[in-house]
Order: C-alpha cells, then sequence, then structure tokens
C-alpha cells in the first residue's frame, strides 16, 4: 500500500503564521500556529511545518507532496520601502513618467496641492532615455540606436543598480526595442535582473504599465532570494513549493520569481480561497459574501457562483499596479479599532486608528486604556472570561474602565456606548460589504456572509442581519482559514495583450487569431513550467471592452464557442449588460475591445472533506456548555447564556440564541431571534427565526448610535456617487482630476452630506414650476442655484426624492465638462470679456418631467457642444449618481422609519452648527488679512491684487 499523501497551507500573518495539513485521501486535518518571524518568514513556516507533522505517524520522515504558501514578503518589501535599488529605461521625453503619474490622487479635487507625493520606486538620477520609438500598431517611427544606447546607459552602470527595469513607449504592441535594450544592459551588467514591461504587462496605458513593471524589479532580489531560502529548507521534505498569487491561484516558484508582482497581495486571497474550497466547494451555497475581521482592518469580498471577484488592479496603499487580484476591501475596523468622542462634534467615532498589539485593546491587561471594539465586546458579555482555549484571560474591570469614559464623553451609559461601539464599528463593515456587492451589481440577499478571522464570528449575526444575507457561515476554525484556501487552490496563469478595435468595424477573425495566440503561449507555460498537461487544464477566455471616449476598462468572459458561430454584437451585449450591472445604464456610443485575455487553471482534483458524526438529537449534549455569560443587546440584559465548545458540536445540532459558540482561535455570537445549524462539514449557519426587515425594531426615540449609523451610511452613499463619476466619464477633468462634487440634502435644500451645498436651496427659490417624482432638473448658469457653479463648463443635475409623493431628500451632482461650445476648445477662453464666450448657457431646467426626458431639449443643448458623446455620456453618469444616492436614501426611509429618519437629520445638522460655532468662538477677535496676486487678467494687463480683511 502506498504511503498517504499529505499537501500542507501556509499562511504568513504580521503576527502569527498559520499552517494546515491535508491527507489526502482521507480529508484529515491538522493545524497549526506559530509566532512570524519577520526578519526571515521562511523560519517560522520550517518551525510550522516541524510542529504539524508531530501530529501524524512517522511524521518526521514524511515528505509532503505539495506546499502551497500565502506570503506577505513582496508586500512587506514596498510597505517597510525596503525594495531593491532600481534602475530604469524609457523612452526619449519620457523621463518624469513617474512624477508626472496620474493626476488622480487620494482625495477631492486639487488634493495634489497637499498630498505628500511619495518617492517613485525609481528615482530620477537612475532613469535614463533610450532612442528610437515605436508607434501604437507596433511600426517603428524611429529606429533604436545601440551605440548611442550603449553610451547612455554607462551612467547607470557605474551606480551599480540592484536592478533594471525597460519600459518603452508603445511595447505592449512590439517588444522589439526592449528586447533590444535588454541584450544591451545584460551584457553591462550580467549580474542584475532585467525586467522589460512587454513581458510583465502587454497592455496599453504607459505609466501603469511602467509602475507595474517597476514593483516587479523593486521587488524581484528579496523575493528570489526569500524563496531560494525556503526551498533550501524544504529540501527532501517537500516535492514541490507553490506560490499564491493576488487573484487567488497558485504560482511555480520559477514563475514567482520572474513575476513577484503577482503576488504582492497574496495575504489577503488565502481567505477568500478558504471559502471556496470549504463552504462553496462542499456546500449548497455557491454565492457568497466574506468577512475576514482581524485586530486592526477588515477585509471583504464577494464569490459569484463559486468565483471570486477579481479585479484587474492590486493596490497597496497609495501605489496601483496593473496585476489582478481578488476583489478585496479593506475599511479600518478591527477588534483593536478605538472609539473617541471628539471635542468639535461630540460624536462618536471607531477607528481606523488601532490599539495593535502593543499595548492592545484594554482588556489584554497589558497597559492599554482606550475603549476597542474588543473591549466593547467585552464589556457586553460577548467574550468568554478567557480566550485561545483558556490561556488568556481577559481584564473585564479594564474594559469597563475605558468605555465608561466614552459614555461620560457621551453622556451615556456604559451598556449604550458600549453597544454603540459595536453599531458604528459594523455599519463601517456594512459600507465595505456594500462596495462589493451593490456597488457591483449585486443583491446581497441573493448571497450568504461568510465571517472568518480572529473577529469575524463575534459580528457575523450582526452584519448578516444589517445585509440580509442568510444563513451567516462560519467555518471550521475560521482563525486558519487562509491555510486551508492556500493547501486546496490551484495552479493558474494568465497571457493577455492589447488589441484596441472598434467592435462594429473589427473583422472576428482576427480576434478569433488572437485568441488562439494567447491560448497556445498561456499552455506552453502552463505545461512547462508549471507542470499541467493540456488535458489537465482548463481554459478561460476575458476581454476588456469600454464606450469609446471612457478610461476604464472593463473586463467580461467570453464562450470562446459562441464566438466562433456568432457575430460581434454577442460580444458588444456582453459587455453592455455588464455595464449596466456596474452603473445602471448604457449608452449608445461606439463600444472598443482594448484588451483580449486567456487564463489556464488546471483542473480540480477532488479532495475529500472530513465529515462530522451525525447527531442523535438536535439539540446538542449539556455537557458542552462550557460557562455562561450574561449577554446585553438592545439595552436588554440576558442572563445565564451558554458558552458551547464548538470542537465537541455533531452535524444536525441546532442551538438557539442568544448565546456564544467557542473555540481556540475565535468565537462566534448567536443573536437573540436567530439560531445556529451545524453542517456536515462542521460549518455553523446562522439562520433568522422570523424574518424581518433591517429596520430599528420599532424604535421611536432617537440615540447617539443612530444618528452616527446614519452619519456613516450618507458618507457611504457619497463615496458610491464619488466612485460611479470617477470610473464612467469621459471628460478629464472629472474622471483624473475629481473635479466633480456632490450633495444630499433635506427637503428644503440643507445640506447633509457633500460639498458646495448652497444651491439646493437657491434653486428652491426661483423655481415657480412642480417638483414631482422622477422629475431630473439641469443647470450650468452661474447666475442660479445661489451662485454655486464657477462657469459654464459645470452642469449641475438636481433630483427630488420622493416615498408616496412625500418628498424626503434632494440628490445633486456637478462635474465639469471637457468643452461646452465656447469660443476656443475646452470653453475656458482666458481673454473673454463676457460670459456668453464661455459656451453654451443652461438655465435652470426640467430636463425629465415624470421620469419621461425632453430628448428633443437635450439634442439642442448636446448640438451646442464639440464633443456631444462625451457630455451625452457625462450627463448620464451624472444622472446615475445622483439615482444610487436616491436608492440609499430610500433605504434609509425604510430603514428607520419617518420619524427618526428626520430626527437623525435634524441631529446631523444642529451638530453641524454646534461644530462650526464652536470653531468660529476660537477664533481671534483681532481682524484677518491675506493678500495674493494674480499675474494678469488673461489680456495680459496686471499683475492684480487681491485683498481680504476677515473681522
Amino acid at each position: 500500500m502506498a504511503p498517504p499523501s499529505y499537501r500542507l497551507g501556509v499562511d504568513v500573518g504580521g503576527t502569527f503564521t498559520d499552517l494546515l495539513l491535508l491527507r489526502e485521501d482521507t480529508g484529515e486535518t491538522w493545524r497549526a500556529k506559530v509566532p512570524s518571524t519577520p526578519k526571515d518568514q521562511s523560519l517560522a513556516v520550517i518551525q510550522g511545518k516541524d510542529q504539524i507533522l508531530t501530529n501524524i505517524h512517522n511524521g518526521a520522515d514524511v515528505t509532503l507532496k505539495i506546499v502551497n504558501h500565502g506570503t506577505t514578503v513582496a508586500t512587506n518589501a514596498i510597505l517597510e520601502q525596503k525594495g531593491a535599488q532600481v534602475a530604469l529605461v524609457v523612452t526619449e521625453g519620457y523621463r518624469d513618467i513617474l512624477q508626472t503619474r496620474r493626476s488622480q490622487v487620494p482625495g477631492g479635487l486639487a488634493s495634489w496641492i497637499i498630498w505628500p507625493k511619495p518617492e517613485p520606486l525609481a528615482p530620477l538620477e537612475l532613469t535614463v532615455e533610450a532612442p528610437g520609438r515605436l508607434a501604437t500598431d507596433g511600426t517603428e517611427v524611429r529606429k533604436f540606436d545601440e551605440e548611442v544606447f550603449r553610451e547612455t546607459f554607462q551612467s547607470i552602470v557605474k551606480q551599480k543598480p540592484d536592478v533594471v527595469t525597460i519600459s518603452l513607449i508603445n511595447s505592449f504592441a512590439n517588444p522589439v526595442h526592449e528586447q533590444a535594450a535588454r541584450r544591451i544592459v545584460s551584457k553591462l551588467l550580467p549580474d542584475t535582473p532585467v525586467s522589460i514591461s512587454s513581458e510583465v504587462l502587454p497592455e496599453l496605458m504607459e505609466y501603469e504599465r511602467t509602475i507595474t513593471t517597476v514593483v516587479n524589479s523593486y521587488v524581484e532580489p528579496s523575493v528570489s532570494l526569500y524563496l531560494r531560502n525556503l526551498l533550501k529548507s524544504l529540501e527532501g521534505k517537500a516535492n514541490h513549493l507553490r506560490i499564491l498569487r493576488s487573484d487567488g491561484g497558485l504560482s511555480s516558484v520559477s514563475l514567482a520569481s520572474r513575476f513577484p508582482v503577482s503576488w504582492v497581495l497574496s495575504g489577503p486571497a488565502g481567505g477568500v480561497t478558504g471559502v471556496v474550497s470549504v463552504v462553496a466547494n462542499q456546500t449548497e451555497f455557491k454565492n457568497l459574501i466574506t468577512v475576514d475581521m482581524g485586530g486592526t482592518s477588515t477585509d471583504v469580498a464577494l464569490i459569484d457562483n463559486g468565483t471570486p471577484r477579481i479585479r484587474r488592479e492590486t493596490k497597496i496603499r497609495d501605489l496601483v499596479v496593473k496585476a489582478p487580484s481578488v476583489d478585496v476591501r479593506t475599511v479600518g475596523a478591527g477588534g483593536g479599532s478605538i472609539a473617541r468622542v471628539p471635542e468639535v462634534t461630540k460624536a462618536l467615532r471607531v477607528g481606523p486608528e488601532s490599539a495593535g498589539a502593543e499595548p492592545g485593546p484594554a482588556c489584554y491587561g497589558k497597559g492599554g486604556s482606550t475603549a476597542t471594539v474588543t473591549d466593547a465586546n467585552t464589556v457586553l458579555g460577548y467574550l468568554p472570561k478567557s480566550l485561545l482555549g483558556g490561556s488568556f484571560a481577559l481584564d473585564l474591570d479594564a474594559a469597563k474602565k475605558a468605555v465608561q469614559k466614552v459614555a461620560d464623553d457621551l453622556g451615556v451609559g456604559l451598556y449604550e456606548a458600549a453597544e454603540g461601539i459595536l453599531k458604528i464599528s459594523n455599519e463601517t463593515m456594512y459600507g465595505a460589504l456594500r462596495l462589493v456587492s451593490v456597488e457591483q451589481g449585486y443583491d446581497p440577499r441573493d448571497f450568504s456572509l461568510v465571517a472568518f478571522g480572529g473577529a469575524g464570528p463575534l459580528h457575523a449575526n450582526s452584519l448578516g442581519k444589517l445585509l440580509r444575507a442568510f444563513p451567516v457561515i462560519i467555518p471550521p476554525s475560521p482563525g486558519v482559514l487562509c491555510a486551508f484556501g492556500d493547501a486546496t487552490t490551484l495552479l493558474r496563469h494568465e497571457v493577455g495583450r492589447t488589441f484596441i478595435r472598434v467592435l462594429s468595424q473589427a473583422d472576428k477573425n482576427d480576434i478569433l487569431n488572437a485568441y488562439n495566440q494567447l491560448l497556445e503561449q498561456v499552455k506552453k507555460v502552463m505545461r512547462e513550467e508549471q507542470g499541467v498537461p493540456e488535458n489537465k487544464q482548463v481554459h478561460i477566455f476575458q476581454a476588456d471592452f469600454r464606450y469609446s471616449g471612457q478610461a476604464i476598462n472593463i473586463p467580461v468572459d467570453v464562450n470562446f464557442e459562441i464566438l466562433k458561430g456568432g457575430h460581434l454584437s454577442y460580444l458588444r451585449a456582453l459587455f453592455e449588460a455588464e455595464h449596466e450591472k456596474l452603473f445602471t445604464y448604457r449608452l449608445s456610443s461606439d463600444v472598443e475591445v482594448v484588451n483580449l485575455r486567456v487564463i489556464a487553471e488546471e483542473t480540480r482534483e477532488e479532495l475529500p472533506v472530513k465529515k462530522l458524526d451525525k447527531s442523535e438529537s438536535s439539540e446538542p449534549p449539556k455537557s458542552l456548555v462550557t460557562a455562561t455569560s450574561n449577554l446585553i443587546f438592545e439595552g436588554q440584559e440576558f442572563k445565564g447564556c451558554a458558552i458551547w465548545n464548538r470542537s465537541g458540536l455533531k452535524q444536525g445540532h441546532v442551538i438557539h440564541g442568544p448565546c456564544i459558540i467557542t473555540e481556540m482561535d475565535s468565537n462566534t455570537i448567536i443573536l437573540p431571534g436567530f439560531q445556529a445549524e451545524i453542517d456536515a462539514v462542521g460549518n455553523i449557519l446562522i439562520w433568522e427565526l422570523e424574518a424581518k426587515s433591517p429596520s430599528t425594531g420599532g424604535k421611536k426615540e432617537l440615540d447617539m448610535a443612530t444618528v452616527d449609523i446614519f452619519e456613516s451610511a450618507l458618507a457611504n452613499a457619497r463615496a458610491e456617487m464619488d466612485a460611479l463619476m470617477t470610473r464612467t466619464t469621459m471628460s478629464p477633468a472629472i474622471r483624473e482630476q475629481q473635479d466633480e462634487f456632490n450633495v444630499i440634502a433635506e427637503p428644503s435644500g440643507k445640506m447633509i452630506v457633500g460639498q458646495f451645498g448652497s444651491f439646493i436651496g437657491g434653486f428652491l427659490e426661483m423655481w415657480r414650476d412642480t417638483i414631482e417624482p422622477g422629475d431630473i432638473f439641469l443647470t450650468n448658469d452661474p447666475y442660479s442655484v445661489a451662485g454655486a457653479i464657477s462657469h459654464h463648463n459645470d452642469w449641475l443635475i438636481l433630483m427630488p426624492i420622493f416615498v408616496d409623493n412625500k418628498l424626503i431628500a434632494w440628490t445633486a451632482n456637478f462635474g465639469h465638462m471637457t468643452d461646452v461650445g465656447g469660443s476656443v476648445p475646452g470653453s475656458l477662453p482666458c481673454a473673454a470679456s463676457s460670459i456668453f464666450e464661455e459656451g453654451i448657457q443652461i438655465p435652470v431646467t426640467k430636463v425629465a418631467s415624470k421620469g419621461v426626458w425632453n430628448n428633443d431639449l437635450m439634442e439642442v443643448i448636446f448640438r451646442n457642444v464639440r464633443l456631444p458623446e462625451w457630455n451625452r455620456s457625462d450627463v448620464r453618469a451624472l444622472v446615475a449618481a445622483c439615482e444610487i444616492a436616491g436608492k440609499r436614501m430610500l433605504e434609509l426611509y425604510s430603514r428607520f422609519g419617518d420619524s427618526l429618519y428626520f430626527a437623525a437629520i435634524d441631529e446631523l445638522l444642529s451638530r453641524n452648527r454646534k461644530a462650526v460655532s464652536s470653531i468660529i468662538s476660537k477664533m481671534s477677535e483681532e481682524p484677518t488679512y491675506f493678500e495674493d496676486w494674480i499675474d494678469d487678467d488673461g489680456q495680459e494687463v496686471g499683475p492684480w491684487k487681491v485683498a481680504c480683511t476677515m473681522t
């Protein structure tokens, strides 16, 4: 009989390294958790491997079949700025490409003025220009002069960089110049790694291609050294080492070493792949939303029909590279998130600041004194008296003392403050969960919520209740789920290329031929570098599309057989359906195909999963109750609630809330009105006993938590509006400079979130006609709406929001159009002497009445601008943003009811008045003077002094 075969999953975190050993023939698993070793992560990996093998017979003699490894080595190199010294070769005239980057930076319009611009990963002194140039179709415009480049590069040779990046203009269409440059660099610096952009990212967009290739070079030496050391340590102990990519697939060591940019976010992908393995592949629940809550932050993601949603970019802080990653959104809400009450607003705030591991929450007894989410859970009785199987005692008195300070600042009781902390934290996570579901066109009610991580199961029931995503699922050993995902995921590789065509003018055979070329490439890589024969490969065809004029690319899966037998209208239909799902509308503009892509995966090997024994009764034995706790929920105390030992629960057991289910690495709360079932593979399934709407439960009085939740929901709605505008618009001022401003106001026009909010009140003062459901108003008139519009380029959409003919809110958005028909292209004539030279002037106009557009009027407007398709598209985006905000206000109205809805708005406005009054009261009584100078008035007359005195 052949000896049993084992595979090991390893997930390296900042504090602990988690390992899971899986026996392939029986599905048995063993787990280990050891302290991470940041200076050399491989030390913890080997220590954990040796520890976990002691659990099996003759473990010291076992050779592991596979070690699948999720690691933060590349991530840490970027975050800690400990990467390589990178030299950069660019085309003549592009030396400043990393400095000029994109004008869209964190924050709104003009945030670049105060934004601390990070140092480029390849400094200017190590950047040289190469002669020659290619056109976008790959033809040579200027010859690559090897002698000139060899001489130019000597300055770099003298500085002895660690790595070299080569990124030349339009190399995505033809790599010949980059390949020639690499030959020369490799001769001059024979021991220096070289990355070329045509291999790392053969796609359009020069900055994105360059920064992605630079990042690849920046982390390459550290990750290559790490992988070599780990391979050496595993020699004779493991047959294969694979690295988890950011998109949840696995990569061979050779590919991972050459293209480390593909796994710079390896860590978060592991948990999502673990959910796929434990839940999607083993249960009937295929549509899942995941929440991974740790100490400082929470990661959320969406799995559609068993497949995680993938983004075509990877973001680490402010650094964005074009590498696929699981679409994980992160918010600053974790167990260590600090609760505070700012003096100015007296509003409860939770996070993103964190107590960290040291000193940690007050209840940890390590000297922490500020209230955290974990302290609030402790005060409310949601945690047992000790964690980690009884080895880590919690300090309840310290937790109460910390939360009491928050309560005193708010002027409320201890338990109300603690519940408020949890509600605000949950609302923050709820906003992130909506980002991956509602904002992507998915209804969360069609999904189940899966919670893991150390703190996720504590908040899972409450989040499921908010999201209406049932059942809420807690997988076995949620604290080490990432390691399980690493152990069970699949080898993957992808190849792509830019292929720009207007779809209506494209030749289908050209697209099919391009796909076939990519298919052969990816088959070869999988066969030769991943060891996967063609008959064990699955291939997915994708294409990126956009409307002509947009900068966003929307990827869609393409059925290759349908495309071969059909027409290109099939591709347009795929794209437009996805665009409508994401952004709620379609356009009549031409559709462009931008990139083609083929993704290969190994076929899934069915691994058995160890099933739990079936229980004889649905009621678990009382012997599994290890202790009791008094739980506080919605101001009510539930005494003597059971704390169940999860390890003894069997398939079919049903537990009614309120109670706690505890295990070594996590604790799960079951709320009143809910029950938990244990399924065949050990998942906890939380169901609501009686379906209710996610309302306040009949509450009539306003409390501070409701107001803060309402405020957080408004901020989330505004963020959705901003995201839609910057992703879909065609005017560069909007999508790049973020020159767009949105407002949500109460019925009389007072702004409750947004900027420049006075204009709705100004509009209401001058509008004399009817205002009805479905009406949409448009203007760009600087002399209307309280002067909120600066010039004719700013087009403003206003939309009333009704419930049963009762006006409950206004939503509005304006954006800077590229052209409005002025005397010069762009419609910003510096020498203008009258407003008429700026272009078409639109008075406040009802462009849609009761949901019916005045298309003739809109056509008159669009015919008076130079880029009518751009304006047509951007008006539609403005309307869509307002409609989305309107939906969010309707949800808030339904959730809180009429009385609390308007009471919360009144309280927010009152808070704002008090905060502004407080700021004003602290200003000096002395006059404040400011002056500056304008060079001229646009007609070479000047300079002009501008002065202001405030008293």
